[in-house]
């Protein structure tokens, strides 16, 4: 919509403004909440990209002037040939690993082409003559977008930002979760860098729209053909760049006579490769909420698009472990005399603060309650807070309520939220037996919060014993 409103240039704008918001994640860090993605997220991701993908091959098998399927000779080619190219891709590895069998696959295919003279659709019956003449003319010209960058500079950015946003949000996104499955792939003990990543895009975005390219990220099966035919470093793909470009200069006419079938075949292969096939096996064996996440990435991936596929999976994943956490918190009873303690179990947050509230019975409760924490870890504010109105309760009872076994960084947080503790609020410290932890994750932003008192030596050693 962008190119048909405001025409290419634009177009080369946007994928610039991409790179520098690629560029600012990078330096920013924030690829490291990649890793934040479920597993159940990376499989429908997987899932509805070998869809997309596969379904993109189907309209090669139709005819572009009438959009029927083909018919006849050009039709039996077609599914001919683009079986013969799975078949190759699939055999030749065992017969040689020295070439990758996809670029065996495409010669073999386009020489039998040739040889037999079949009504095969090749590169240069699609993309026309002009795309595959071939010289140094097919190099790109370095120039800025001719947009008013600086005539009407508000109005040129609130054209440019939502399609710029976009397009590095969905670069980001495949980008990295195709680096986390190339880990995985390799398992060569390195992991790849998400922040290097990030900046790498962003700077060839940059370039691609000086150049009035369409801009460009990871592409999973482009990354699967290079696993699979060895690869093992970022070389691979400076490769594929410097040979394709050689390749587009100095030998197009002869690029331009490779079959699509054969194309066709390769990227069903990719399709089958990448497709997470073990996600249906293990459908009814997992929780619900996991199946129900894989289907929905699956489904958005294909209907809308992969950043709000992800988005949306992660959400849904969240809310459903956070509601499984919250339902955990329990208290076990005891009743000493004039004095009842509760002994509680799970995790105390955001999520489980209102179940925490309905287990204690504050009007039928004696004047002194104990809670004891020892199984139990408070996680955030609202944890704290729901511990504070707790007392206040038993408190407009004229009872008193004791803590026990909560860290010293609870204690005091507790403690601020008021100014100072309620006489109905007793909190009974241990340091031997407190927990140690912190509720906030960087204790600067609590610096008059003493710090959690660390074991002594000696009570590790007698805890080893």
């Amino acid at each position: 919509s962008l190119v048909a409103r405001y025409g290419t240039t634009y177009l080369s704008a946007a994928v610039m403004l991409a790179g520098l918001i690629q560029i600012l994640a990078g330096v920013l860090r924030w690829g490291k909440f990649i890793s934040l993605v479920p597993h159940p997220v990376m499989l429908g991701f997987v899932n509805g990209l070998a869809i997309v993908i596969g379904r993109a091959q189907l309209a090669h098998f139709t005819d572009p002037a009438t959009g029927m399927w083909l018919t006849g000779a050009r039709g039996a080619t077609m599914v001919a040939l683009t079986a013969l190219s799975m078949f190759f891709v699939k055999f030749l590895p065992r017969v040689t690993t020295a070439v990758p069998s996809s670029l065996l696959t495409v010669g073999i295919i386009t020489a039998a082409t040739n040889f037999f003279h079949l009504p095969a659709t090749t590169l240069l019956d699609m993309a026309g003559a002009e795309t595959f003449k071939g010289g140094l003319s097919m190099l790109p010209h370095v120039s800025m977008p001719a947009v008013p960058w600086l005539a009407a500079p508000f109005q040129t950015l609130g054209v440019l930002l939502p399609y710029a946003a976009t397009m590095a949000a969905v670069g980001l996104v495949e980008s990295l979760l195709t680096l986390q499955l190339v880990d995985g792939l390799l398992d060569d003990g390195t992991r790849g860098n998400t922040s290097k990543e990030c900046i790498g895009q962003g700077l060839g975005n940059i370039c691609s729209g000086l150049t009035g390219g369409m801009g460009g990220c990871a592409m999973i099966g482009q990354t699967q053909v290079n696993v699979q035919a060895g690869a093992s470093s970022r070389l691979a793909g400076v490769a594929m760049s410097v040979i394709l470009g050689a390749g587009i200069v100095a030998a197009a006419p002869l690029l331009g006579q490779v079959p699509i079938a054969a194309l066709v075949g390769i990227m069903f292969i990719v399709c089958e490769s990448t497709f997470a096939w073990s996600s249906l096996r293990i459908m009814g064996k997992i929780p619900r909420s996991d199946a129900a996440v894989i289907v929905l990435v699956s489904l958005v991936t294909v209907v809308q698009d992969l950043a709000v596929a992800v988005v949306a999976g992660t959400i849904l994943s969240a809310l459903s472990f956070a509601w499984k956490v919250s339902t955990n918190i329990s208290a076990n009873e005891l009743q000493q005399g004039q004095w009842k303690t509760y002994r509680m179990r799970g995790q105390l947050f955001f999520g489980s603060t209102q179940a925490f509230g309905n287990l204690f019975q504050v009007q039928q409760d004696p004047e002194d309650v104990v809670i004891d924490f020892a199984d139990c870890r408070v996680l955030d504010h609202s944890a704290l807070d729901a511990i504070n109105s707790l007392a206040a309760r038993y408190g407009s009872q004229g009872k008193r309520l004791h803590l026990r076994h909560l860290s010293s960084d609870c204690a005091g947080l507790l403690e601020r939220l008021n100014g100072t503790i309620p006489p109905y609020e007793l909190i009974e410290a241990d340091p031997d037996t407190d927990p140690v932890y912190e509720v906030a994750e960087d204790s600067n932003l609590y610096k008059d919060v003493p710090s959690p008192k660390l074991p002594k030596p000696e009570d590790e050693a007698s805890t080893d014993a």
